[in-house]
Parts: C-alpha cells; structure tokens; sequence
C-alpha cells in the first residue's frame, strides 16, 4: 500500500509540474480618449485612432513593464501624454483626457460625433456579415446549397 501512495504522489507530483504555466512576458495596453476621435503617437510615429491596443514586452523577473510614452492628438490641436506601469500578463484600458484649458473644443466634440457615426456604421456592418454568416451556415441553407436549390437571400 505503501508503493502505491508513493507512486500516486509521484505522478500527481509529475503532473503539476507538467501543467505549470510559464511566466508572463507581456502586457497589453489599449487607449481610448475622451472626447473620442484622437490620434495616437508612439515615439513620434502615429498608431492611428483610438482604440488602439499595444502589446508591451517585459521581464518576467520584473514582473510589469513601463510603457513607453504616447501622445494623443485631438483634430484641433490638443494634446496630452500618458505613460504607466502594468503588470505582466495584464489587459488594461487607459483613456486619455482632452486637457480642458486647450482652445477648439468645439472643433473635437464635432469630430467625436463623426467618429461615434462611423463607428457605430462599422459596428453595424460587422452585425450584418455575422447575421449573414450563420444563415449561410443554417441548417436550412447548408441543405438548400446541398440539394442545389437556389434557396433564399439569406443563404447566398
């Protein structure tokens, strides 16, 4: 009995090493602004519009990496700058503020608005492929195709 006990701890001893998950090398940082619409920079070079998400390698034996600076950019000229420590492994949003002192915030509310429009166009044409996909892959239309049947909108 007692070889058996040492052999189950034995293998339960193997098993949690085996299932051991290696450190975290990497962080992942997202920015949003506010009012929506800026424009990101990283070391001068634009990231795009927000959102924008960054992956940021550290060093496990650290534990967090410093992000490197980024400087969001309103149409009007505002701006303002953000760096931060995160723990590795993580998954964070920042959202950066509009400095409220910089003249032309009429300028960026306006651009805020074309951007929400576009965004929520976008969102909506994604919808409409994802309706459009899992008719396709209905049970209905997989027979209709099937049977050579011209079938419904729905299934083409």
């Amino acid at each position: 009995m007692k070889s058996l006990n040492t052999l189950l701890a034995m293998t339960v001893l193997m098993l949690c090493g085996c299932a051991a998950v290696p450190p975290a090398t990497q962080a992942t940082l997202t920015y949003e602004s506010v009012p929506d619409g800026a424009e990101i920079f990283e070391g001068g070079k634009s990231l795009g519009y927000v959102p924008v998400t960054r992956t940021y390698a550290g060093d496990p034996k650290v534990g967090t990496v410093e992000t490197p600076d980024v400087k969001a950019v309103w149409p009007s000229g505002a701006e303002t700058s953000y760096f931060t420590v995160i723990p590795l492994g993580s998954d964070r949003q920042a959202t950066l503020q509009r400095p409220a002192n910089a003249p032309g915030l009429a300028q960026d509310l306006e651009n805020a608005k074309t951007y929400a429009a576009k965004r929520k166009a976008e969102a909506a044409r994604i919808k409409a492929l994802d309706q459009s996909e899992l008719a396709r892959n209905s049970a209905r239309c997989q027979t209709q195709m099937r049977e050579g049947q011209k079938g419904a909108d729905d299934c083409r």
